[in-house]
């Protein structure tokens, strides 16, 4: 099966701009460093824990051979930690930047709506928004970037509709779509765009209170899947360094067996438990 193509990083606006593709998630530095450090070290622990101390002698003691198994093990155990964890890692940045962004937009109709109310024309109601949300959020927050590149566009005559769909299209969140599809609708036809700003920011609101609330009901039986998770490890770690004789029983091919049909079930039922536990925006 060929390998899925990732996107681009930044997709051009309807201004012909470099804006962020909110469907893609690109690490810095830090993080890619952060993640191989993590992944790498732990996973190659704990590929030791199940796999370590092979080709033992008749007594029991480490042996040259058992010393390069276990650097080889540790490196390759490593390595493909951080690539499956590197993956996981990347979606969890994913989902945590479209969040974010979505809760900056409702902050924005939220301003965007007080400005409308107020009898402002779009234009300067969207440059009152993006002074709020610079005071609210900072000059490097997404939305502020977006509302800049709204008021960029319309100040260069590119339509306003334009750069809401254009947002819709990059952050692929359903909400901010539906709300450029009903502004572009809503605006061209002369329609109550105060109404219309005001009823989706307090749908947004409420979807993310209840998302809020759900969180909160799963967060101790995520806690506890944590410590499930870990619970293997820590046995199999207490039965090699204080059952000897029965540790022993790690390093023939049966137990190799056991152990990576163990491990299969381990990362199978991880994945599974993450599924059920994942809130979906």
């Amino acid at each position: 099966m060929a390998k899925k193509e990732r996107g681009p990083q930044y997709i051009m606006s309807a201004l012909n701009t470099p804006m962020i593709n909110y469907n893609e998630y690109y690490m810095n530095g830090q993080e890619k460093f952060i993640t191989f450090l993590i992944s790498f070290v732990g996973g190659g622990l704990v590929g030791l824990v199940f796999y370590g101390n092979q080709f033992l002698d008749e007594e029991g003691n480490t042996t040259p051979a058992t010393m390069i198994c276990n650097f080889i093990l540790f490196v390759v155990i490593g390595l493909i930690a951080f690539k499956f964890f590197k993956t996981m890692r990347t979606e969890q940045l994913l989902t945590k930047r479209k969040k974010e962004l979505r809760k900056q937009f409702r902050s924005f109709l939220e301003t965007l709506a007080v400005s409308l109310s107020s009898g402002m024309n779009i234009l300067d109601s969207l440059l009152s928004s993006y002074n709020d949300l610079k005071v609210e959020y900072s000059e490097d927050a997404y939305i502020v970037a977006e509302v800049k590149e709204m008021i960029d566009g319309m100040q260069n005559n590119v339509p306003i509709e334009d750069m809401m769909a254009s947002l819709g299209e990059r952050s692929s969140i359903e909400d901010v779509k539906n709300f450029g599809i009903v502004f572009e609708l809503c605006y061209r036809a002369g329609g109550n765009m105060k109404e219309v700003v005001r009823r989706t920011s307090d749908i947004i609101s409420e979807k993310i209170q209840i998302e809020a609330e759900i969180e909160t009901a799963l967060t101790s039986n995520k806690s506890q899947f944590s410590v499930m998770m870990v619970i293997p490890v820590v046995m199999v770690l207490m039965i090699r360094t204080m059952m000897t004789a029965f540790a022993k029983s790690f390093s023939t091919v049966p137990g190799v067996i056991a152990v990576s049909v163990a491990v299969a079930i381990f990362i199978g039922a991880y994945k599974l438990g993450t599924k059920l536990t994942d809130i979906k925006g």
